[in-house]
């Protein structure tokens, strides 16, 4: 099973919401989220796609003064399977993330997002 993160970073403070889109080369699991800002504003991270935003992560708060909110557990994401599995995203999917800052002003954003193939 391979085991591979991608970092999405805004430096300085945001003054707008950000969107970022890739797509899935190969079948993928999300089975972490970590996500985090150095202020002490919270804002939000939502994981789905171009159709859903929030088909694979509902809105979840960022983690405030450097000190990471993680998703890790089936409960915790969106689209998990009757059988317990983490969040599937198909082949050829465009994936986006949005991030709402909600006018609080967040500082030095920080996602780090893991997957496996299959």
């Amino acid at each position: 099973m391979n085991t591979f993160q991608q970092v999405y970073v805004i430096p300085g403070t945001l003054a707008a919401n950000h969107t970022f889109q890739f797509e899935a080369w190969h079948g993928l699991q999300l089975i972490h989220v970590s996500l985090c800002n150095t202020s002490a504003n919270a804002g939000t991270l939502k994981i789905g796609t171009t159709s859903d935003d929030d088909c694979y992560l509902a809105a979840e708060n960022f983690g405030v003064s450097s000190d990471p909110v993680q998703v890790s557990t089936y409960a915790g994401f969106d689209g998990v399977t009757a059988g317990g599995q983490y969040p599937h995203i198909p082949e050829d999917t465009i994936v986006q993330l949005t991030i709402t800052d909600h006018a609080s002003h967040m500082a030095n954003v920080c996602v780090v997002l893991t997957f496996t193939e299959g």
